[in-house]
C-alpha cells in the first residue's frame, strides 16, 4: 500500500515505482483495494488483469478486494489525518474526505 507520489519517479524510460522492500508480504487483495482508480470498471479491469497474470480466480480476487474496501477507506483517512497533524498541509485533509 505504498504507491504514492513520493514513490513514483520519472526517468528517461518513463515512470518507475520505488520502495519495494515489503512487496509480496501482504494480501494482494488489500494491495489492489488500496490502488486508486478512476471508477469501479477500471478497478475491476486492473484486478482481472492481475488475476490473469497470476493465474488466479478473478471472481474470488474481486470478492476479496471488495471485502477490504471499507478497511482501506478507514486506513487512508487515518493516514491522511496523521500526515495533516504532522505537516499542517491542507491537502491531506482534502484527500482524507
Amino acid at each position: 500500500m505504498d504507491v504514492h507520489g513520493d514513490n513514483i519517479v520519472l526517468t528517461s524510460a518513463g515512470l518507475r515505482l520505488i520502495d519495494w522492500e515489503y512487496a509480496g508480504d501482504g494480501d494482494i487483495a488489500l494491495e489492489l483495494a488500496a490502488v486508486w482508480v478512476e471508477d469501479e470498471r477500471q478497478h475491476r479491469q486492473l484486478a482481472n488483469a492481475y488475476a490473469a497474470c497470476a493465474r488466479i480466480d478473478a471472481r474470488q480476487l474481486w470478492r476479496q478486494i471488495r471485502l477490504w474496501h471499507p478497511w482501506v477507506i478507514m486506513l487512508k483517512a487515518g493516514w491522511f489525518e496523521y500526515r495533516w497533524r504532522q505537516t499542517g498541509e491542507q491537502q491531506f485533509i482534502r484527500l482524507g474526505r
